[in-house]
Formats: C-alpha cells, sequence, structure tokens
C-alpha cells in the first residue's frame, strides 16, 4: 500500500501547485473550485490510508515518527505484498475483434445519426467481434495450460 499512497501523495502536492498557479494566473473561480474539489478527492483517500495504517500493528518502534514512517513506506514489513502486484492477464496475442468490434460501435454510433439501416449492420459486427474476442481469449488460456 505504501507506494500507491506516495502517489496519492504525489498527486495531492502537486494539485495544491497547479490549483495556486492556475488563481494566480487566471483567476477564473469555477476552474479553481474544481481543482480544489480534486484535492478534497484526494485527501480523503489519504485519510482512509491514514486510518488503515492506525490499524496495523507497529513492526518497529512507536511514536509519531514511526508511525509515519510506516504510513509514507519508508519502513516496510518485510511480508508486506509487492506494491501494485497483480497476476497475469489473458490478452489476445493477435485478432482482428478488437478492430471489427471498434468498427461496429462507429457504425451503431453512425446509425443513430443517420438511420437504423446503420444499426443493424453494426450490430451484426458487433456480436461477431465480441464472440471473437471471448474465444479467442478462451484459445489463449487453453494453450497457455
Amino acid at each position: 500500500m505504501a507506494e500507491e499512497f506516495r502517489f496519492f501523495l504525489r498527486t495531492g502536492v502537486w494539485i495544491v501547485i497547479a490549483g495556486v498557479v492556475y488563481w494566480l494566473l487566471s483567476y477564473e473561480l469555477s476552474g479553481t473550485i474544481l481543482l480544489g474539489a480534486l484535492l478534497l478527492a484526494i485527501l480523503a483517500f489519504v485519510g482512509v490510508g491514514f486510518a488503515l495504517a492506525q490499524a496495523r500493528p507497529m513492526a518497529e518502534g512507536s511514536g509519531l515518527l514511526a508511525w509515519l514512517n510506516r504510513v509514507i513506506g519508508f519502513h516496510e514489513r518485510a511480508d508486506a505484498p509487492a506494491p501494485l502486484a497483480a497476476g497475469a492477464e489473458l490478452v489476445p496475442l493477435s485478432s482482428s475483434s478488437p478492430i471489427i468490434s471498434a468498427a461496429a460501435f462507429v457504425l451503431v454510433g453512425l446509425g443513430l445519426i443517420f438511420g437504423a439501416w446503420l444499426i443493424v449492420p453494426g450490430v451484426v459486427l458487433l456480436i461477431i467481434g465480441g464472440v471473437g474476442w471471448l474465444t479467442q481469449l478462451d484459445a489463449d488460456a487453453d494453450a497457455d495450460a
């Protein structure tokens, strides 16, 4: 959790700097308020991180400095998971299904503007692309096993 927490801390610092520069250069109220709302959302996330860090047992030492080091992640526990660890993903190696699906979405969108005569082939292509995409994922999973 430490790397994710540090990411949000860095983002919060950047938002503060960007908000001050934005206000000083533009004096525009709505953009500054939106940057302030974004900062409040980041502070809420950081607050949850602080609350979760307090719930964890102290690994070494006690007091404010040890707690802050644990929260920010300067002293990670040895059994802590790797930051941003993720498992293997199922991604098709090569397939025309994403392009077919994209063309289908374009046809359906144009059909909403110009008429139903474009929606019908768009839906057919969307079904073909979706089925091809999903069966490609199954084929890749079977090939890896």
